[in-house]
């Protein structure tokens, strides 16, 4: 099953546990594994089950150290650089993908090796944007439209951020289903009291879309987002790319001469990228 951050992605055994930052890392597992996603420092001392296989995703731009003097190689048609290595550590370093690669243990060299271009990475990258294909068809909310698969059910929703959101699980990591959600925003997302443990499971990348209208209310989004200043121009209207979180949902802040109030657009980021990518393009004025 596939883990994402940011551009990067690496795929890992269902079985394995995903630690993101805020939840406790040291806490004790009995799986096959573990990926620490934006690992701090002190995941590397946490004790941990002696036969697992822990995988670290660091995201970072700058060439470390131990990579100094290598030439790049291409890994699944990403350059990489090849780090230290033995018969259970490997490392590597994207830096197209803004990540640096380590994992320990008996699958450590078969999960490094699946290190490739994220959905999101393929969803906001330059180029022509793809047409939408026969059977899908144009949604509109709130001064937006939209295309998407006619086979996607459209949900109109009260609830702010109701398929991003889950309850006994890590928020803003994918969707709940694959469906168009439709939100006014007049409720507050539910708030649930879940064990820890509870969230250290490997939620599945859905598609879908989720447009939030916004309303008098004020009711917080369930995931805190902060906006790139890099923003994309599609048919007039200005979309901004959430920086934070980054794993298999798109978040978008949407504005736009026609549109009374920012709307935030969500998109599933599931498969290769190219349905969220269709998505996005498609957004203009209703």
């Amino acid at each position: 099953m596939p883990v994402d951050d940011g551009d990067a992605q690496v795929s890992v055994p269902a079985s394995f546990s995903v630690y993101y930052p805020g939840q406790d890392v040291c806490e004790l597992f009995s799986t096959p594994g573990a990926v620490f996603v934006a690992p701090s420092p002190t995941t590397m001392i946490c004790p941990g089950h002696p036969h697992a296989t822990f995988v670290l995703l660091v995201r970072t731009r700058q060439k470390p150290a131990v990579y100094a003097g290598e030439q790049p190689t291409i890994l699944n048609g990403v350059p990489i650089y090849l780090g230290p290595s033995g018969l259970s550590f490997v490392t590597h370093f994207a830096p197209s993908l803004g990540v640096d690669v380590t994992a320990n243990g008996p699958l450590a060299r078969r999960i490094v090796n699946t290190l490739t271009r994220s959905p999101l990475a393929v969803a906001r990258e330059s180029g022509s944007a793809p047409s939408a294909p026969p059977g899908w068809h144009s949604v509109s909310f709130r001064g937006l439209s939209f295309k998407a698969p006619r086979s996607w059910p459209v949900t109109p929703t009260a609830v702010t951020g109701r398929e991003v959101g889950r309850l006994c699980a890590t928020s803003g990591v994918t969707f709940i289903t694959t469906r168009v959600a439709l939100s006014t925003d007049r409720q507050r997302f539910p708030i649930a009291f879940c064990p820890a443990f509870l969230y250290q499971g490997l939620q599945p990348p859905e598609n879908g879309v989720e447009v939030d209208g916004g309303s008098e209310n004020g009711f917080p989004f369930p995931v805190a987002l902060s906006f790139s200043k890099h923003c994309l121009d599609l048919h007039g209207l200005t979309a901004c790319p959430a920086t934070s979180p980054a794993y298999s949902i798109l978040f978008l802040r949407v504005t736009g001469p026609s549109l009374p109030k920012p709307v935030l657009v969500s998109i599933g980021l599931a498969g290769n990228g190219m349905v969220a990518r269709t998505i996005l393009y498609s957004l203009r004025a209703s």
